[in-house]
């Protein structure tokens, strides 16, 4: 009876990690090049109110013509994820974040971000509120 043996290359721990890192890092480019751009939910936002849309993550608010209110939905359409607006003008105008109806920003009707890079990242929870989750 023969045997036939084929020899695996054992390559040390670094050079396994070293290998997996470039695999996912080719898988993440192709779904780049292949997909487009890579957008997470980023807007600028420059004129008029602005109601949150279920894609939006992050909001680059330009008030440098006039106060920009953001309208925030219902904390039940929201529930579990995060949201973070940054003013980014020089300007004395405000953008201002307005809660759907009676619910609140950690107790508050509204919250207002006054300086330029100033903001702040919301979480929703479903079962109270709006909560602050920090300032920026």
């Amino acid at each position: 009876m023969t045997s036939t043996f084929t020899r695996v290359r054992k390559l040390p721990p670094q050079a396994q990690q070293r290998e997996v890192v470039d695999a996912v890092n080719a898988l993440i480019d192709t779904t780049i090049q292949k997909d487009g751009p890579l957008e997470l939910g980023i807007k600028t936002v420059a004129a008029g109110n602005y109601t949150v849309g279920a894609d939006d993550q992050f909001l680059r608010v330009d008030c440098s013509v006039s106060i920009i209110t953001i309208l925030l939905p219902a904390i039940a359409s929201f529930d579990g994820r995060e949201l973070t607006v940054k003013k980014i003008d020089l300007s004395n105008n405000t953008v201002v974040l307005d809660p759907n109806g009676t619910e609140t920003i950690d107790g508050a009707t509204t919250r207002v971000l006054h300086s330029q890079y100033s903001g702040l990242t919301l979480r929703c929870d479903a079962a109270s509120e709006w909560n602050i989750k920090n300032w920026i």
